[in-house]
């Protein structure tokens, strides 16, 4: 049994030790050529911003859309309501202009996150395209940033930076350094043409790709991560700016949460299905590293956390079987042994994969201090960071186990089931 658990560890460490350093010398000579792109202000945008029951947060959206660093001339904002029961129509109907910049607001009936995009685009002039989710704000200078990398015509896509406003209580904090890990992550990405989702709360992508290869797959559980794997089936690229910075809002229940993730996994599985052509080499390193370790990751992960449990409650149980022999008495039982306890942190210290913990952890960390710093956030972290060492591996594990079980029995997995306000 314990060689089991010694394999599945020290593979596991052996694959992310090797893919982090390979993202990390990536992104090292990419600093090191000093590949500045200029923000630019040369194109017209259209800020697509589809909105579901989200009367709470509108407001806030179009106002940060309106807040753009951007020439108004050369902006465009569509609302389309997505046959909201609040007020969410009433309300961005407040804000339909005519002046520049151009507010454009639309009522259909209900028919998902795609359809409203679909819907948009029709009305879109711009040769820039941003979807913008209806509870996201961003920082002013975002937008310019991301349109300067669309000077390279073979772009398609450009991502931001995802951060959590104002994280309370401890899911939130958790999922924040998560989202610092993709900011890290998805920079590396690109520096190697890797990236393979496009953050759906605000992306950029070139209207003509649309024109081309047509809109959202309406009905798609997870459309930003499709696009993304659509745009590098076609062989274009799909860049990221670190500082250009867009916040959202993490669902605070642990249902709302489980909802949410199950609907990101098992998007995934199946988009990754149907675009399993990616995982080859001409792909480039999306195709032979980063797509087949994800995979190999996530499998070996989720085995690892279920064994250790698995070990953990075995131990338990013989513990328990030990006291029901002595009935329970506790004489001596609390009593500190040295000697045992010495032996334990000598063999706790002398292992590799001690040594192989800290490392991890020490690279995290500087993931988290690296997404700050682009991100321009100042706030201290220490307790989000405790709270993801000590509780992310399970939450991670528990959702994949049941967004597999989801995907093997072919369950129905709804959009916005069990989320409040339809949020993602």
């Amino acid at each position: 049994m314990s060689d089991i658990y010694l394999i599945l560890v020290y593979t596991l460490a052996y694959i992310g030790l090797l893919a982090t350093s390979f993202y990390f010398v990536n992104l090292i000579f990419y600093y090191r050529k000093k590949n500045k792109v200029v923000p630019a202000t040369d194109k017209k945008v259209s800020i697509l911003i589809p909105a579901y029951n989200e009367e709470k947060g509108i407001e806030r959206t179009i106002k940060s859309a309106l807040n753009m660093d951007y020439p108004k001339k050369k902006l465009e904002i569509i609302v389309v309501d997505d046959g909201s029961k609040d007020r969410t129509y009433e309300l961005a109907q407040k804000f339909s202009s005519n002046s520049e910049p151009r507010i454009l607001v639309f009522s259909k009936e209900n028919g998902g996150k795609g359809s409203a995009l679909n819907y948009a685009l029709e009305k879109a002039s711009g040769e820039i395209v941003v979807s913008m989710d209806a509870d996201t704000f961003v920082k002013p200078d975002a937008l310019k940033r991301m349109v300067g990398y669309f000077k390279n015509e073979k772009v398609m896509s450009v991502a931001p930076s995802m951060g959590v406003h104002k994280p309370r209580g401890l899911l939130a904090r958790i999922i924040q350094i998560e989202y610092y890990m993709g900011v890290f992550l998805r920079k590396s990405f690109a520096t190697i043409n890797a990236i393979h989702i496009t953050p759906g709360a605000f992306s950029a992508y070139r209207k003509s790709f649309f024109d081309k290869y047509g809109g959202y797959d309406v009905g798609n559980l997870t459309e930003d991560l499709e696009i993304a794997l659509r745009i590098q089936s076609n062989h274009y690229i799909i860049e990221n700016d670190s500082k250009a910075v867009a916040y959202t809002s993490s669902p605070m229940s642990f249902k709302s949460l489980l909802f949410q993730r199950r609907r990101w996994y098992v998007g995934l599985v199946k988009n990754l299905w149907r675009y399993k052509h990616l995982f080859s080499p001409k792909y480039g390193a999306l195709g032979s590293i980063v797509l087949p370790v994800a995979a190999t990751t996530v499998i070996l992960s989720v085995i690892l956390t279920v064994y250790v449990v698995y070990l953990v409650l075995l131990e338990v149980w013989e513990e328990l079987v030990f006291l029901n022999s002595i009935n329970f008495q506790f004489d001596g039982f609390f009593e500190v042994n040295y000697y045992l306890f010495e032996t334990f942190l000598f063999t706790l210290l002398s292992r590799p994969i001690f040594l192989l913990a800290i490392l991890f952890i020490a690279l995290v960390w500087f993931y988290v201090t690296y997404s700050r710093t682009q991100m321009g956030y100042s706030e201290r972290t220490e307790l989000s960071f405790i709270l993801f060492a000590l509780f992310y591996s399970f939450l991670f594990t528990f959702w994949w186990i049941v967004s597999f079980i989801y995907t093997i029995f072919n369950k129905e997995v709804k959009w916005r089931e069990g989320l409040k306000n339809g949020k993602k």
